[in-house]
């Protein structure tokens, strides 16, 4: 009897134990693309039970959901905004790889699915229209107690904090032209990736050829007060197809400069400012719906609200939002630029980012961001570029002490740090990666050493750097090749650099051009030394025999320099901007002091033998002279706060700044020294710089650069400021585009070159217009300068004429349109004043249209 009792209770304890292991079944899955294979997260799936009832869930950051108790599961719909709703009946056997069609490419329904469909059109949650309310919007209410407790709920707000963060960046090419499939280089990758994916698997997904992959693990440091952040990266690999330096691309790849915080009015991405659908001034810009006010994930409750601009052109985002109850905090966000956004070479731009809940109550911190870009294709011959960025915090502590020395370097990378340990990244990596995304990574190193690839590479490194490469040398720059003006005539040049291959120190650098018409000879060579580069400090020496002009003799400063208006410079009617032969010796060294200020000290001397009519008589009781000689010691001082330097391999400093909206500084005094290596002229000169971008919301960015100088010395005119007008076709925002060359000299003066870049602001809201995604500008130049009659009275002989401004300003106003075609920009200009006739005679032009090319996202 007692054994018959023990079986009877092992019976029932072995049917309960199945019983509640078949309730209890879990099964898994993912959503994704099924064009691209990227990943889809905040989903929402839809699943119904055999007894009608009906429960939700939703893919999370990574794509990835938990379906428990499928033993009555009956079937499955998903749907997400810009797929086609997916419906299927669940098949226990069936493995949960939901592959979501984009609606431009979506075939027809199969019967089945649209059985599915229908049946379920109505189930509450799954169709989400945006709908206008009449009255009140309810989101609004959530959204103000949003804001108001940004402050409680920002992450910026803490003190300081430290995480271990996790990034990886992928980087790769698909969608090819017709044409491109055809040239060669295309075909030896497309076989070399053949051989190790199988093709059925690549005309399905399409070809997509890797050319960068990038993985790091990283300390982040942050203090609020004073303002410091600095990231460790403590482990690395880096792997690309024309990447001679993985150390740099690990720094620019590092999380410093892909962080989004949607509690902040405005997002930069890619250098523009983009509206954030949680700014404190919402109802303005974006239309939102209140889809879901009790949704349930992992226990806790959120609203989830829908947004998108008003204008669809404006620079903002459309997506899905969760907000926490209770504490109105972010808890997920899925934004999506808008298709037809004023932005140029982007066809879809994604940040996916979840927030995780600290230990302290209701105290919440970015956990997972994911970035997913693709770029528009320039022709329909051309091919896009998708670039994939993800990252994960751990280890997250807030209010913590950190030593001050830690913040000594912003980017620090370990000795140690890079490491190819596949066992090392599959420990330590938070995801996971596919069979085809390993072989497809792997084959980075391969695809690089193909001749026809390294064809193309050459290419590319001369349309950024200007030099073509052979070996150790660069030759170039190819803008100055070929030349003419009226005074050489057709003008040939050939110069080289060297580059890291030949010398991490050493720097060799010359050139030979010769003139056809003048038939004569210039030259030039330079040795730089790079003695340090933590701090970095430079010197080097020059000589050179060549052409100057007195009309850019102007003083510029190296941060605003235009390298295609420096091009143009020796093309033209040279014989109106005053040619002369100069022989320059030049000696310097330049040093960082810190992170944010630079020093330079220049030893030059120069020759000046003019080639038009030129005489100068310092005084009557002294010689007159046609030629001179000059010897100055040049001090200068930058002061750019926010400036990141990287470490780099290559033998030019690499610095960023962390905030562009920082103003630039420049401080420069040059003392001319008589009797010293031959030098005709004791005089000072003292000059100041500052340029700054300046946000403004709405308005766009104002950009402005200030300058003013006193020389207080005589000294001959070719050594006073001659202010740069511009006689060329193109728009020079630096020079004085209404004013002629040499119309107005200086010994003290102050000028204003300002810019305010309205983008799309009125552009956008033409019917016609916002759809060439135009752009719009205005401009405004002011200058006003002085000179010293003493310093022209009896000085020339050659009847020159100098004209001074006489402390009445110089003024000129312009719009334009820019970004036709992408690239094109147009000025309307106005001189306002200064409108008495020249000594030629004629009056001024009052108007000009002026072009030029700028290629900005």
């Amino acid at each position: 009897m007692l054994k018959k009792t023990q079986l009877y209770f092992i019976f029932i304890f072995l049917f309960i134990s199945q019983t509640a292991f078949a309730q209890n079944k879990i099964a898994q899955g993912r959503a994704t693309n099924s064009e691209t294979g990227e990943l889809l997260p905040y989903t929402r799936v839809a699943l119904k039970s055999k007894d009608g009832n009906i429960h939700f869930t939703e893919t999370d950051v990574d794509g990835k959901f938990l379906i428990e108790n499928t033993i009555n599961l009956d079937s499955i719909i998903v749907e997400k905004t810009g797929f086609e709703r997916l419906a299927l009946g669940y098949d226990q056997a069936l493995k949960l790889e939901l592959h979501l069609i984009p609606k431009s490419n979506s075939p027809k329904l199969t019967r089945r699915q649209k059985k599915l469909i229908d049946r379920e059109k109505n189930i509450e949650g799954i169709t989400l229209k945006m709908k206008r309310k009449k009255y009140s919007n309810p989101a609004y209410e959530i959204l103000e107690k949003f804001v108001e407790r940004k402050v409680n709920n920002n992450p910026d707000k803490y003190k300081s904090y430290r995480y271990e963060n996790y990034s990886r960046m992928e980087i790769s090419m698909s969608d090819f032209g017709e044409k491109i499939k055809k040239r060669k280089v295309y075909k030896d990758i497309k076989n070399l990736i053949e051989n190790q994916i199988d093709s059925n698997e690549i005309e399905k997904n399409k070809l997509s050829i890797p050319i960068f992959a990038s993985e790091n693990i990283s300390d982040i440091y942050f203090q609020k007060e004073p303002e410091n952040k600095s990231e460790i990266i403590k482990k690395t690999k880096t792997n690309g197809i024309g990447i001679d330096d993985g150390t740099l691309f690990s720094q620019l790849m590092s999380s410093t400069f892909i962080k989004y915080n949607f509690y902040n009015n405005y997002i930069r991405i890619l250098g523009k400012d983009f509206i954030s659908p949680l700014n404190d001034n919402f109802k303005i810009q974006y239309d939102y719906e209140l889809v879901d006010k009790h949704a349930v994930v992992d226990g806790e409750k959120y609203y989830v609200l829908k947004f998108k601009p008003f204008r669809e052109s404006d620079l903002a985002f459309e997506g899905t939002v969760y907000i926490a109850h209770g504490s109105y905090a972010l808890f997920k966000i899925d934004a999506e630029i808008s298709p037809k956004a004023n932005i140029n070479f982007i066809h879809s731009l994604k940040i996916q980012q979840e927030m995780t809940k600290l230990d302290s109550n209701d105290q919440w911190f970015p956990g997972k961001t994911r970035v997913i870009l693709e770029t528009a294709k320039p022709g329909k011959e051309s091919l896009a570029v998708y670039l994939k960025y993800y990252a994960s915090t751990k280890n997250i502590e807030t209010d913590i002490e950190i030593e001050p020395k830690i913040f000594d370097e912003k980017i620090v990378i370990l000795n140690d740090a890079e490491t190819e340990s596949d066992v090392f990244w599959n420990e330590n990596r938070p995801d996971s990666l596919s069979v085809s995304e390993k072989t497809m990574l792997a084959t980075i190193s391969k695809i690089k050493k193909l001749p026809s690839v390294k064809s193309y590479l050459d290419v590319i490194d001369l349309l950024i750097n200007g030099y073509y490469k052979v070996g150790k040398v660069g030759l170039g720059p190819f803008l100055y090749t070929v030349g003419y003006n009226d005074y050489e005539g057709t003008r040939l040049r050939m110069g080289f650099l060297t580059n890291k291959f030949f010398s991490k120190k050493w720097i060799l650098g010359g050139y030979v051009s010769y003139g056809f018409q003048d038939q004569a000879i210039k030259y030039g060579a330079k040795v730089d030394y790079i003695f340090s580069r933590d701090p970095w400090i430079q010197g080097g020496v020059s000589y050179s025999h060549d052409l100057g002009q007195v009309a850019f003799q102007y003083e510029d400063f190296s941060s605003r320099r235009n390298a295609i208006f420096d091009a143009f410079t020796k093309n033209g009617r040279m014989n109106l901007r005053k040619p002369f032969w100069q022989d320059s010796y030049q000696g310097y060294l330049q040093a960082d002091i810190n992170k944010s200020i630079t020093g330079k000290i220049i030893l030059k001397h120069d020759t000046f033998d003019p080639v038009f009519p030129f005489s100068y008589q310092e005084n009557p009781n002294t010689e007159i002279i046609k030629t001179f000689n000059t010897t100055e010691i040049i001090a200068e001082t930058s002061w750019k706060p926010g400036r990141q330097h990287l470490e780099s391999g290559n033998n030019k400093q690499v610095s960023l700044k962390d905030n562009v909206y920082q103003p630039t500084l420049i401080l420069r005094y040059t003392r001319g020294m008589k009797n010293f290596l031959n030098g005709d002229f004791n005089y000072n000169k003292v000059h100041l710089n500052i340029q700054q971008i300046v946000p403004m919301g709405l308005l766009g960015r104002g950009e402005y650069s200030l300058t003013a100088g006193w020389i207080p010395n005589k000294v001959p005119y070719p050594l006073l400021e001659n202010h740069l007008g511009n006689g060329f076709s193109f728009y020079n925002k630096y020079a004085f585009n209404m004013m002629r060359f040499f119309e107005f000299t200086s010994n003290k003066y102050v000028s204003l070159q300002y810019t305010q870049n309205l983008e799309g602001l009125i552009t956008n809201s033409l019917p016609l217009i916002k759809k060439l995604n135009w752009r719009n500008h205005i401009t405004f130049n002011y200058l006003l300068g002085d000179l010293d009659p003493s310093f022209v009275k009896n000085t020339y002989q050659n009847n020159e004429e100098f004209k001074s401004l006489n402390r009445k300003p110089y003024m000129e106003l312009g719009y334009g349109i820019s970004n036709i075609f992408r690239f094109l920009r147009i000025d309307f200009i106005h001189r306002l004043n200064h409108l008495h006739h020249l000594s030629n005679g004629k009056a001024p032009d009052k108007f000009s249209v002026k072009i030029s090319a700028q290629i900005r996202l």
